[in-house]
């Protein structure tokens, strides 16, 4: 099971006690440094981390392993971060969030510190950083930790499928976020619908998964707005499906539906709140976890 969100913000923290160095010098070669780290892949998708043994890791640094091809990132704005962090005494894996759903963060200094900030300003979604942190406190009671950083995308990534006639229309937003159309006199529904608008191909969302995803829900008979993860400074969702834990209409709809993925649910009353009347859901799948 994913960490804690507290153990990932206190890993953060400890990045930010002191900021990101230059490389090491060759006078200063019996400190390790990024190059001597090597990052590597896993059949869980969690990323491999290996160093040589005995070496002492005293200095923040941080580098981009590559930039990503999604949108790019700016000051304040929420992010979604996967995060692998290991001692670099022992390899001792302090955080795991591949192992569970990532975390959302917002992108500020204060809140990533200096070397991941800066490795993250102006990169786009789809970066991966490797960073080290060194002892916070003088006495070395906690260990340098190396983190690899993933961004991932707070919208939909997948295939585009052709949209149904006879559904609400759904339009996207330079940010991602849907707006969501009512044909005129279309009736209430009494079932529900469900169609796939953008086809990810990550993993598949099975009884009793855990999902995070973005959403915007309006009412059917009006368009307007019942309720949404998209205003800015609001951190994606996270659930269970299948379980109770949301409506009938999401617990049934998203089943079998794949991360990286938008989904259109025309939900009616008795799949949702049946003082509400009829709702539509575009529903955006950023990351599942069965475990």
């Amino acid at each position: 099971m994913r960490r804690l969100a507290a153990i990932a913000a206190a890993v953060l923290v400890l990045s930010a006690c002191a900021p990101a160095g230059p490389g090491a010098s060759p006078s200063a070669s019996a400190v390790g440094t990024l190059d001597q780290i090597e990052v590597g892949t896993s059949d869980t998708g969690a990323p491999t981390i290996s160093f040589p043994a005995g070496v002492p890791f005293t200095r923040a640094d941080s580098t981009m392993v590559w930039d990503g091809e999604g949108t790019r990132l700016e000051n304040g704005q929420p992010i979604l971060l996967d995060i692998y962090g290991t001692s670099l005494i022992d390899g001792t894996v302090i955080i795991n969030t591949y192992d569970g759903l990532p975390r959302s963060y917002v992108l500020a200094r204060e809140v990533l510190g200096d070397g991941l900030y800066e490795r993250l300003i102006g990169a786009h979604v789809g970066a991966r950083v490797l960073l080290i942190a060194p002892p916070a406190d003088p006495a070395g009671t906690e260990p340098p930790v190396v983190m690899v950083v993933d961004v991932l995308s707070e919208r939909a990534s997948g295939t585009a499928v052709a949209p149904r006639s006879d559904l609400p229309s759904v339009r996207l937003t330079q940010t991602g976020e849907p707006v969501i159309t009512i044909p005129k006199g279309a009736k209430e529904p009494t079932e529900l619908q469900i169609q796939t608008l953008i086809q990810g191909d990550g993993e598949q969302v099975k009884e009793g998964s855990f999902i995070i995803a973005n959403y915007k829900a309006v009412y059917f008979k009006d368009g307007k707005l019942f309720d949404s993860s998209w205003p800015e400074g609001k951190a994606p969702f996270e659930t269970r499906i299948g379980t109770g834990q949301v409506i009938l209409g999401w617990d049934e709809g998203l089943l079998d539906q794949t991360a990286g993925s938008q989904v259109l649910l025309v939900v009616p009353p008795s799949y949702a709140y049946p003082d509400k009347g009829a709702l539509v859901f575009v529903v955006d799948i950023l990351d599942v976890w069965s475990p």
